[in-house]
């Protein structure tokens, strides 16, 4: 979907992402300027503030709160919302669906975006917020969906990586359906997961995506790893469903093979299927 600037559908929301940053003198050189454009699913806004320092900490990607947003700010169609600032959310939060902020320019292919924050809906509480933490820095998250999976088929171009995370998870989503004693949360988690370790194992060079240092010398199934475990610190997760979940991560790239659980055999199964949808063009179609 796309919208113009200072265009609402239905209420405002919570929380927002920044698109774009701008800093300029204040009045006779008072203070600062400034004005951002910020974007969520429910609405796309300029608006503009006055504040006696540059915060160094909002950036391009942040999620942040709107401090004095009136009422009806789509009215202003050209001029950029008056507002008292912006609040950073430095914190990763239980409740956003941080799917719900991935703007257009970032990724084309919105019934994949849909199709992301649906799967975020599936799972429970302790695994939202999991990935919540996980996925929260901005800078992470845009490389997570803009970046490729690999630089060859099927996966190679810009957000192949968000592409085949999301395209295994609503595969293994289809696997489960009525297995018993299998969790979804688990399975949805793990595959939406499987990939995103891979976010820094690329970076671009002159205009051209190329293997990282990290890449090279780690690779993203032990870099989702890393991360987990600085998320968990940061968030309650059970520990059963923590363990189950890190299994299937494991198991599934073909490690511990005697006690694969049945979560780490649908992923396995969903990441090989998710491939061979993509190079027959069949990801995220009408019906799916």
């Amino acid at each position: 979907m796309e919208h113009n600037v200072n265009t609402i559908v239905g209420s405002s929301p919570v929380f927002y992402r920044v698109t774009s940053l701008m800093r300029l003198p204040g009045r006779d050189g008072r203070g600062v300027y400034n004005e951002a454009t910020l974007y969520h699913d429910a609405e796309a806004i300029r608006v503009a503030w006055h504040s006696s320092a540059v915060d160094t900490r909002l950036r391009h990607g942040s999620l942040v709160a709107v401090r004095g947003l009136p009422c009806n700010p789509h009215r202003r169609q050209h001029d950029p919302v008056p507002v008292v600032g912006l609040t950073l959310l430095d914190k990763p939060l239980a409740a956003p669906n941080l799917f719900h902020a991935v703007p257009d320019v970032w990724v084309g292919d919105r019934a994949a975006v849909e199709a992301a924050a649906s799967l975020w809906e599936g799972m429970s509480r302790p695994f939202q917020h999991l990935l919540n933490a996980v996925l929260w820095d901005g800078g992470r998250f845009y490389r997570f969906v803009t970046g490729p999976a690999s630089l060859s088929e099927p996966f190679h171009g810009a957000g192949g990586n968000f592409h085949q995370s999301v395209a295994a998870a609503t595969q293994a989503c289809l696997l489960v359906q009525n297995l018993p004693d299998v969790s979804t949360s688990v399975v949805i988690m793990a595959a939406l997961l499987t990939f995103i370790g891979k976010a820094d194992d690329y970076c671009l060079k002159d205009h051209c995506y190329v293997l990282s240092e990290r890449g090279y010398w780690v690779g993203g199934p032990t870099t989702i790893l890393e991360w987990l475990a600085v998320a968990r610190a940061r968030v309650i997760v059970p520990e059963a469903q923590y363990l189950a979940l890190v299994h299937a991560l494991v198991a599934a790239r073909g490690q511990a093979e005697d006690r694969r659980s049945v979560e780490a055999t649908v992923l396995a199964v969903a990441a090989r299927l998710s491939e061979e949808r993509r190079m027959s063009g069949t990801l995220f179609t009408k019906g799916d």
